[in-house]
């Protein structure tokens, strides 16, 4: 019985690794989905925003993280100030 056991693990093991492999193959030879969308030509106001607190920022402390632009443009236009 153990024996048979340890079969039926292997067989397992060996079906896996076919599949994953035969995935593999399948993954580098089919064509990419998607591919419609178009790139977008300019940033967006939000970002063309973020972009000038960053700046002004920036000037005033060389350390300043483009995260806390972020959270500081996000603080100003739920202010209405942005």
């Amino acid at each position: 019985m153990a024996k048979n056991k340890t079969l039926r693990r292997k067989d397992r093991k060996d079906r896996k690794d076919r599949k994953d492999r035969k995935d593999r193959k399948d993954r580098k030879t089919r064509k990419a989905k998607g591919g419609n969308r178009k790139a977008s030509t300019g940033g967006s106001n939000w970002q063309d925003s973020v972009m000038k607190v960053y700046k002004d920022m920036k000037a005033a402390d060389p350390n300043v993280k483009l995260g806390d632009a972020m959270k500081r443009a996000s603080e100003l236009k739920k202010k209405g100030q942005l």
